[in-house]
């Protein structure tokens, strides 16, 4: 029975405690690169439109100047921030990926650890800490979670599990204590939120603040609120009341803390290779591989079949933002022979003849053997037949950016480069990829907040 465990209490003294801060070299150094990708992504974000209406709601709020809103001029308070930040980062689908549970953990805890740390002044070492337990805290709540279950009752878990990660990323940069913790816990579960009409919104901007800005803004607050003084339940995971029961029938609360401090989630998370969404990723792979093995011509290929997991099928075809609809991305990897951050989010394209028409040639096809091995592996089997009889095939099972085949990071620098020097400048952004790769050794983040302000 769930009111039979005991999860709170050593979850909350895990949060505060001396093991979050004992990371293996392995985790730091993967830290500092989805800390790096992430940032890309709240700066290439604040040009898109649910960064830009979060920006400027956020500047008609004003606040004390606590914490700065990624590539702009303004400060504001460091939970205004979290929620600007936060929707930037998951403006497009740029962001990183948890395989296992399908969330975009760093596009939530990055944005509120950075209001957080900019504010009390905390050191990049602290930042890393912090930021893996967000990752630790939120994914495991959302894989006791029967996910499938929510979903078909329209509550989105990714969402309501996201905030219990902030609010321990804040606690901990907050310097609370066991007690303050569970209160800024049970705090985040009152204000806990998440359902999927998200999916029904064609501009990105209700999924920014439901998978991401909602859960930073709601987090900081709960901490913040816990050091204030507000109380709560001491235990929001197992009380006759909890959690768990009042969002599903059939929750595994003990996965919650099931093998914390030895295991990390980080290491379950992708970085994506293309500035697309996840699901796009094999497949531009798969793409891009046959087109450079064979030496095709784009303008030479009749059609192009892609067979996915039947989740990503539906995902992806023929979806009305370009970074995400299948047929787009492959009509203008077909026309231009690249696919960058301006031609994946160019929508006026998707409209034109010579788009509309190469879009008729790529076929989806949801494929039941794929399905199985979803979302651990996230497969796409691409075919293409050109104008002159030839046929190619292949498999993509172990794509660039996946936990078991990870970027470099000299390739996640690259990709951070490339979103963020249109923006901030060249010169900028070399020297964010130098703080970043030197983040455990500066001692006030402050500076590194600085550095991304325009």
């Amino acid at each position: 029975m769930v009111e039979k465990l005991s999860i709170t209490e050593p979850l909350s003294n895990y949060i505060v405690g001396d093991q979050a801060a004992r990371l293996p070299d392995q985790v730091v150094e993967r830290a500092k690169i989805h800390i790096l990708d992430t940032f890309g992504a709240m700066i290439s974000g604040s040009q898109l439109k649910p960064g830009t209406v979060a920006i400027e709601f956020v500047r008609g709020q004003g606040g004390p100047a606590q914490a700065t809103i990624v590539a702009t001029n303004l400060r504001t308070s460091a939970i205004l921030a979290a929620l600007a930040n936060a929707m930037t980062a998951h403006a497009d689908e740029t962001d990183d990926a948890h395989f296992p549970t399908v969330t975009h953990p760093g596009s939530v805890i990055l944005p509120a650890a950075l209001a957080v740390a900019e504010l009390r002044r905390r050191s990049g070492r602290e930042l890393i800490h912090a930021f893996v337990l967000g990752y630790d805290v939120m994914c495991r709540i959302n894989k006791a979670f029967d996910r499938g279950w929510m979903g078909k009752r329209g509550l989105h878990a990714g969402s309501l599990c996201a905030v219990f990660g902030v609010a321990a990323t804040a606690s901990r940069l907050l310097g609370l204590n066991a007690e303050q913790a569970r209160h800024a816990l049970a705090l985040a579960g009152t204000q806990a939120s998440g359902i999927n009409t998200w999916r029904q919104d064609p501009e990105h901007i209700d999924k920014a603040l439901c998978f991401s800005g909602a859960s930073a803004r709601n987090g900081v607050s709960a901490a913040l609120m816990a050091e204030a003084g507000f109380t709560g339940t001491a235990t929001v995971f197992e009380g006759e009341e909890n959690f768990f029961k009042a969002f599903s029938d059939n929750a595994h609360p003990e996965e919650t803390i099931k093998e914390l401090g030895s295991r990390y989630e980080l290491l379950d998370t992708s970085i994506k290779k293309y500035p697309a969404g996840q699901p796009m990723q094999a497949t531009l792979e798969g793409y891009f591989r046959l087109v450079r093995e064979n030496r095709l011509d784009g303008k030479q290929i009749r059609k192009i079949t892609v067979r996915l997991p039947e989740t990503q099928a539906r995902t992806i075809n023929d979806r009305h933002m370009p970074d995400v609809n299948c047929q787009y991305m492959l009509a203008v990897a077909m026309l231009d022979g690249n696919i960058d951050f301006q031609n994946s989010h160019d929508f006026a394209r998707m409209h034109e003849p010579q788009v509309l028409e190469l879009k008729k040639r790529v076929e989806i096809i949801a494929d039941a053997e794929l399905t199985k091995v979803f979302p651990a592996v996230r497969p796409a089997i691409v075919e293409i037949d050109t104008n002159d009889g030839g046929h190619f095939k292949i498999l993509i099972d172990r794509v660039p950016g996946a936990p078991y085949n990870p970027l470099s990071a000299a390739e996640v620098e690259e990709k951070f480069r490339l979103l963020s020097a249109p923006v901030l400048g060249e010169q900028r952004s070399k020297a964010i990829i130098e703080s970043a790769r030197n983040l455990e050794n500066l001692t006030d983040l402050a500076g590194l907040a600085a550095q991304s302000a325009l």
